[in-house]
């Protein structure tokens, strides 16, 4: 049985969870490269959360929140680690720790990867009871209020797949749910929400392999079964289909129902094609089956809810279900794993799932963790575990899985016709690589199974293909289960075993008090006369024992005995795995896995965490292992917690939370090497006091951070609030230093407008970061003089008309991953002074965002466009002045920006093409964009798209890559640039190589609403620039055109100077208008740019 975990219980080891917070005032960013025409290209990340709550994410992962109106005063929880950002709003902290609320709708970095950003609709899945008053889907949907559409009703799963506009979050919110921040609830109706993620699909000499060819001699090649497939449809027209599709339904919003990704047509080819096109050659596992296509991906991307509405539909279609795709496992059961479950029971179907292609111990994807799936890892044609397949033990209970493995490495099968991927392998074929290739072999196999045996049941046919299988020599059970699935056995012998597997589970430490546990194994003879098994094990005899090493099965009858595991001797602690084997005369073998867990010396940690107040009080406690990546996280509201922990060395962090009060507590390092009690009382933490030297500054966000760093991981945990006055801090623990911890503090302050309420055209901002090594804070004392700070004095120009805009400076104390900054609104055109902290290495980077808010003032507003700078270092008592939002917006490529590069033979591209003219980078809201590459003249793509990536050939080859986009309204300036470069690239290593491209640089003088006197010639400076350690060189010839007509005619500019400083002399027309610049550079090795802005400045 798989084990649930319970909400006080630890959540999972390896995962990310929680850290409280205050929401500061606000802030905005952009969308995830990639972003289509009408959306601003890649820098910052903007995610609106179920809550309504927005979160802006820098690539390097500096934070901000934007509190949804209504929500004021919202606390979040927050932590960075393993490659996952979550921020969690502490109103919404009971119903994750209850399982009510999934964890994901937090994990700003899979919203990112599944596109939920930006404007984009956020789909969810909401569980409704499927007895009592409230039973199905009519009190779901009344329960949203009219704030969601419904998609589909999954009544298969008991779920509704609703999908919320951005613009309705915060509403939804309140109508699912109910109670307070301490004691959230949903509403009759809905019993959980989960986020409607997406899953991946898991990426000649094959099916003889694994013995296809001798169940075919024997007549059994499918015939009269039907596979259903869950992927990204099917190519019809392929020859190798004629006459064996059956159904074919589309479950994504694709009108489309075409296979376009090409993997779904691979996938059916393995289980049935007819190999028709290739004159036999590439037949599949079964070729006398029929198929039932369930289109389920658009791209390789594919939602959970056309997943589960496929494997309803399956279900009832097809004895024999094939899904090769899949995504992160956790402890608790996920709709898709409980969808496996309860559908193979109700109709009878066996599901055959792929593994995953993560590798690595403890992998396997989910669904292919469910109970009743038949698992498949892949090996190559030597029966050699392939590197990518996902390995074991199941997360959570330590189960045995992958089940099964079979052949997918290089695996050809049937090309469609519109599909994007594979390796081409002859007229109608590609190659490909991955469990999705081994899992319709097993799918194949299971078909020809069902043909023998049309009345067994799911589990009979899953353990008769575990039991044949043929194990790989040197590989433990976690990496392939029973082995490699053999046909030929699987039809020719009529024993079976009832377990395909037999798990133990864990066996505490220490073991000399360790009870035996014993499996009963049950043989099933299907021939006519009894058969007597020899029965022995291998593997690690002195953990595992059998009761008898002989039974006779009747025939038609049973037989059964038992196998023990008795972890209480001496030995090595860890996993304890081997087989059963049990043989017999005629060839007869049946092999059953069997696996341990004696655990690693470990002991009980408690935790007693009590409020301000000396009660019991809401708490997140983690402690994060030091010397490896695994984090054990406890949520709850009782005072006492118990957490097992391994021996070692691990970082302690409390967040205990009240109505009006957030406490930090700290223990760097915690020795663990025997049972613990720590007691995490709030009354210990002290409070934050940060004064400024002007009187009128007033907080507008304080954050307190805590940073454990390594070489090899990092985890980050803030405390944020926008006054300051209810953070409390304090360390617990040995006074000593530890190394690799650091604490933290940034706080902005700022000037309230007359009424009092927000930091509307703040003529200053004090902007501070202080960090403290080995050590965490009992409370924060800082009183800032003038003398310690830098002055910088910022102007900003006005280029759209009607728009506000927005400015961060973002904190970097060198050593801590990511900080905080929030975003302090104007009008343009607009002068701040901002005073910036200078302790230690501390550096800043700027961002300026501009904003257009619409009709509703309660909304957040669209972002146009956004500019950023490096990271700088200031000096105390110096003044610095910086301009932003000046002209000539343009493509830059400058300093150390990773804009265009080469990894191995993969081209990526995506240029700032709306760069100021000040050297800011910068992007914008485009009407239309297009990003081309050609070799030697010849296309090799073209995508409507500031972003691309094209695979080129290996090599060494000359390139010209073509990038453009257009802007209208509310925008005056740049209403067109594109750009050209010609350059040489060669293959490269797994290391991005920046391209040796340049970009010119126009910095006219203008005036704060960037126009330049009328009828005046004027000089450009004009500087050429190349990213930081590319192969460009320093430039060798510029030209230099303008237009006043907006490009029709152009005009030779006087170019004068050398190198990659000159000027540009252009004749500004006599009254109201534009002027438009391009450029033409070569570099002194060969390589050109080709720039061309329309409307670069106005004039007038």
């Amino acid at each position: 049985m798989r084990l649930r975990k319970s909400p006080a219980a630890l959540l999972a080891v390896g995962t990310v969870a929680a850290l409280a917070a205050v929401a500061p005032t606000s802030a905005y960013a952009a969308p995830a490269p990639g972003a289509p025409p009408g959306q601003v290209a890649a820098t910052s990340t903007s995610i609106t959360l179920i809550t309504g709550d927005r979160v802006i994410v820098t690539p390097d992962g500096r934070t901000s929140v934007d509190r949804a109106p209504g929500r004021s005063g919202t606390r979040f929880v927050s932590r960075a680690a393993g490659g996952h950002h979550y921020v969690i709003p502490v109103d919404a902290l009971p119903l994750v720790q209850a399982g009510r609320l999934d964890q994901r709708l937090f994990d700003l970095t899979a919203l990112r990867d599944f596109g939920y950003t930006g404007e984009a609709e956020l789909p969810l899945l909401l569980a409704y009871p499927r007895s009592g008053s409230r039973k199905g889907p009519a009190g779901a949907r009344a329960a949203t209020g009219g704030t969601a559409r419904v998609a589909r009703d999954l009544s298969g799963v008991g779920a509704l797949a609703v999908r919320t506009p951005r613009t309705a979050r915060a509403e939804l919110w309140t109508s699912l749910t109910t109670g307070t921040a301490a004691a959230r609830a949903l509403r009759p109706g809905v019993e959980r929400i989960y986020l409607d993620g997406k899953r991946k699909l898991d990426l000649d000499v094959s099916v003889p392999q694994i013995g296809a060819p001798a169940a075919w001699q024997a007549g059994l090649d499918g015939t009269g079964v039907t596979v259903a497939i869950l992927d990204s449809g099917i190519d019809a027209t392929h020859p190798d289909f004629a006459g064996k599709i059956v159904a074919n339904e589309n479950f994504t919003t694709d009108p489309n129902a075409d296979d376009v990704v090409g993997h779904g047509t691979h996938v059916a080819s393995i289980i049935a094609g007819s190999g028709a096109k290739s004159g036999g050659k590439y037949r599949g596992v079964a070729p006398g089956a029929k198929l039932a296509i369930g289109k389920v991906c658009e791209t390789e991307f594919c939602e959970e809810s056309a997943i589960l509405a496929g494997m309803q539909w399956a279900a009832r279609t097809a004895p024999v279900i094939n899904i090769s795709l899949g995504g992160g496992d956790s402890p608790s059961i996920d709709p898709l794993e409980q969808a496996v479950d309860e559908l193979t029971a109700a109709h009878g179907a066996l599901f055959v799932i792929a593994a995953g292609n993560a590798g690595g111990t403890a992998t396997v994807g989910s669904p292919g963790s469910a109970d009743s799936a038949l698992t498949v890892g892949a090996v190559d044609d030597e029966d050699q575990l392939a590197d990518f397949s996902s390995r074991g033990p199941r997360v959570g209970d330590d189960a045995i899985k992958p089940d099964i493995t079979a052949p997918g490495v290089d695996i050809v099968a049937a090309r469609a016709a519109n599909g994007q991927i594979g390796t081409p392998a002859g007229e109608g074929y590609v190659s490909l690589s991955g469990t999705s290739m081994a899992t319709p072999h097993v799918a194949g196999a299971a078909a020809i199974v069902t043909q023998q045996h049309p009345g067994w049941s799911p589990r009979q046919r899953k353990t008769l293909l575990m039991g044949a299988a043929k194990p790989t020599e040197g590989v433990d059970v976690f990496g392939q289960g029973a082995g490699r699935v053999d046909v030929a056995r699987v039809v020719r012998q009529a024993v079976s075993v009832d377990e395909g597997s037999i798990s133990f589970g864990r066996q505490l430490w220490p073991h000399d008090d360790d009870a035996p546990v014993t499996r009963t194994v049950t043989y099933r003879n299907g021939g006519t006369g009894p058969l007597t098994l020899s029965l022995s094990l291998t593997g690690d005899s002195g953990t595992f024992s059998l009761a008898a090493t002989s039974v006779t099965v009747p025939a038609g009858g049973t037989a059964t005995t038992t196998v023990t595991a008795d972890t209480s001797g001496e030995g090595v602690d860890g996993f304890k795995t081997g087989r059963l084997v049990a043989t017999g005369a005629g060839d007869v073998r049946v092999e059953t896995p069997v696996a341990v867990n004696r655990e690693v010396e470990s002991y009980d940690v408690t935790l007693r965490q009590l409020g301000r107040d000396g009660q019991p009080a809401e708490h997140v406690t983690s402690l994060n292992r030091l010397d490896q990546f695994a984090i054990y996280d406890v949520f709850g509201s009782e005072a006492t917690d118990k957490v097992r922990l391994p021996k070692g060395e691990y970082g302690l962090l409390t967040w205990i939370y009240g109505a009006a009060d957030l406490t930090t507590l700290v223990q760097p390092k915690l020795v663990v090497n025997g049972p613990e009690s720590v007691l995490l009382d709030a009354r210990r933490g002290k409070p934050v006091t940060i004064t400024v030297p002007r009187k009128d500054a007033t907080p507008a966000l304080v954050a307190v951070n805590a940073d454990w760093v390594s070489e090899e991981f990092g985890i980050s945990a803030s405390a944020l609030s926008d006054s300051g006055d209810d953070l409390f801090l304090g360390q617990v623990g040995p006074r000593a230093k530890q190394a690799g911890f650091f604490g933290s503090v940034n706080a902005t302050f700022a000037k309230f407008d007359e009424a009092g309420q927000t930091f509307q055209d703040t003529p200053f901002t004090y902007n501070l970061a202080y960090l403290r090594e080995g050590a965490f804070y009992n409370g924060f004392t800082k009183r800032v003089r003038a003398g310690e700070l830098a002055t910088v004095k910022s102007s900003f120009a006005r280029e759209a008309e009607g728009v506000t805009a927005i400015k961060l400076n973002w904190p970097d104390l060198g050593p801590t991953i990511g900080g905080w900054a929030v975003g302090l609104g104007f009008r343009l055109p607009s002068e701040r002074t901002e005073w910036l902290s200078t302790e230690g290495s501390t550096t800043w980077a700027g961002e300026f965002d501009q904003e257009l808010r619409g009709d509703d003032p309660e909304s957040f507003p669209e972002l146009l466009s956004i500019a950023v700078s490096p990271d700088k270092r200031y000096r105390a008592g110096q003044t610095y002045r910086e301009a932003w939002n000046r002209a000539v917006f343009a493509p830059s490529v400058a300093g150390d920006l990773d804009a265009a590069v080469r990894i191995e033979d993969l081209i990526v591209a995506g240029i700032p093409l709306f760069s100021d003219g000040v050297g800011h980078w910068g992007d914008a809201r485009a009407d239309t964009a297009r990003t081309a590459l050609y070799a030697g003249g010849t296309l090799i793509a073209e995508v409507a798209s500031g972003y691309a990536e094209f695979k080129v050939p290996p090599g060494n080859a000359r390139y010209r890559l073509e990038q453009s986009a257009s802007r209208g309204a509310p925008f005056r300036l740049s209403t067109s640039v594109s750009g050209a470069w010609t350059f040489r690239s060669a293959t490269a290593g797994e290391a991005p190589v920046r391209l040796p491209l340049s970009t010119v640089r126009f910095s006219p003088r203008v005036d704060a609403k960037n126009v330049a006197p009328a009828g005046e010639p004027v000089v450009i400076p004009v500087t050429v620039e190349r990213p930081t350690g590319s192969a460009a060189k320093p430039n060798r010839t510029l030209t230099v055109e303008f237009s006043t007509d907006d490009g029709r005619t152009w005009r030779p500019a006087t170019v004068r100077g050398t190198g990659d400083h000159r000027t540009a002399r252009v004749i500004n027309p006599a009254g109201p208008g534009h002027v438009s610049l391009r450029a033409n550079a070569t570099d002194a090795a060969g390589n050109t740019a080709a720039v061309t802005v329309l409307r670069a400045y106005a004039v007038g």
